[in-house]
């Protein structure tokens, strides 16, 4: 068992520098095609999409995989025809809550209203192939996840550069890039589906227990959104939008973190669910991977301060300034995965939505007071404690519940 995780921490971890290396190898055309306002409008944009996310994506996947070790392959099926009309419905309801907003503004934060029709066509493209990202992850073939993956981000970024370059659409270009990467994959992603689950939509599972776990998650991934974003808000308010631009390309920097933690998360998780699944402590082994955590961020921040200067244009390199705080929130942000995944195999879920969302409410205290002392030092600061508060949050009621078990 360790050799396999081993070896699939490796493939993920090669996979997802290869697909996390894509954007990163673009920096220097987009920084050099988009001014940092432009590129701040790109940050807003994400800011938008991200907040979406949760009412139409609602964490549906997490469904596949707290149920993936404990039913049946037919049930499985039935969880799946359930979750995919329950997108479908989100979506529509998306849509007409934006028609509703362009009745009353043309723009928001300096975003033309008609954009925001996009984002629940990408939101639905990203979560159909999260579906099968998810199964390719708990049945543990890590190469099938790291080449779809891969793919997916090849045309995403592919289309956006031929866009920039040769149709002049500037940072839409970017936007239009996230919608024709996931759309390509989406056929491959239902095909996959119906040949492996036999999805066909005659049966379902119980939507009152799928509502059950993913009401919830709203919460948790709207508190996550705000930890993650809200803070370009402020700066865009507080600072402008230059200054967003440059706090996107050092949280960018600052994410390498999330991808080499995500990658060792990403193998260990089928191996924790497994474990939880028959009542095994893995304390120990949670805090093996706390530490591992811990020095590979502190490693990718002294990396990214050499590396910066070589792959950005001069009028980027104050982005340095937020690396280690962003760093910082993403090795606390893996501390917490690892007891997330304890509570989610329990399906109490409801306590993520106090948790991220009275964390989300905290950050976005600490964004208005640590902006206006530090500028975007502060914001990414504010990011930082957050997820501290959201990591112990965690740690202490899964490490409870797991002693009122015992007991």
């Amino acid at each position: 068992m360790k050799k396999k995780l081993a070896k699939n921490s490796i493939i993920y971890l090669g996979t997802e520098i290869l697909n996390k290396s894509i954007p990163f190898l673009l920096l220097p055309i987009l920084t050099k095609y988009l001014t940092t306002t432009e590129y701040g409008l790109y940050g807003m944009y994400q800011v938008f999409l991200s907040f979406f996310v949760p009412f139409v994506q609602m964490g549906l996947h997490s469904n596949i995989t707290r149920n993936f070790f404990k039913v049946s392959k037919e049930t499985l099926s039935r969880v799946l025809n359930t979750i995919i009309i329950i997108l479908h419905l989100n979506i529509l309801v998306g849509l007409i809550l934006i028609f509703i907003i362009s009745l009353f503004y043309n723009n928001i934060f300096g975003l033309p209203i008609k954009t925001l029709y996009l984002m629940p066509l990408i939101i639905y493209a990203q979560t159909i192939n999260i579906f099968t990202l998810t199964i390719f992850r708990n049945e543990e073939r890590a190469f099938n996840y790291g080449i779809l993956q891969f793919l997916i981000t090849l045309f995403n970024f592919g289309s956006a550069v031929i866009l920039l370059l040769y149709f002049d659409t500037g940072w839409m270009s970017l936007v239009y890039g996230l919608l024709i990467g996931n759309f390509v994959f989406i056929a491959y992603s239902f095909l996959f589906l119906k040949k492996e689950f036999n999805i066909d939509f005659k049966e379902f599972y119980s939507f009152k227990e799928i509502y059950a776990i993913s009401i919830p998650l709203i919460f948790h991934l709207l508190g996550s959104s705000i930890i993650f974003l809200s803070d370009r808000i402020f700066i865009q308010q507080m600072l402008g939008l230059k200054e967003v631009g440059l706090y996107v390309v050092g949280s960018q920097f600052g994410a390498i973190t999330m991808i080499v933690i995500n990658s060792i998360i990403l193998a260990v998780n089928p191996w924790m669910y497994k474990k939880l699944a028959d009542n095994l402590n893995i304390q120990k082994e949670i805090l093996i991977l706390m530490g591992i955590f811990f020095v590979i961020g502190i490693f990718v921040w002294l990396t990214d301060l050499i590396i910066l200067p070589y792959l950005v244009e001069s009028s980027y390199l104050d982005a340095k300034n937020v690396i280690f705080w962003i760093s910082l929130a993403f090795i606390f942000r893996g501390w917490y995965q690892l007891y997330y995944n304890i509570i989610l195999n329990t399906g109490k879920t409801k306590i993520f939505m106090y948790i991220t969302f009275g964390t989300g409410v905290l950050n976005i205290i600490l964004n208005y007071i640590l902006i206006k002392q530090n500028g975007i030092i502060g914001a990414s600061q504010a990011t930082a404690i957050a997820f501290f508060v959201m990591f112990l949050s965690t740690a202490i009621f899964s490490k409870n519940y797991i002693k009122r078990e015992k007991n």
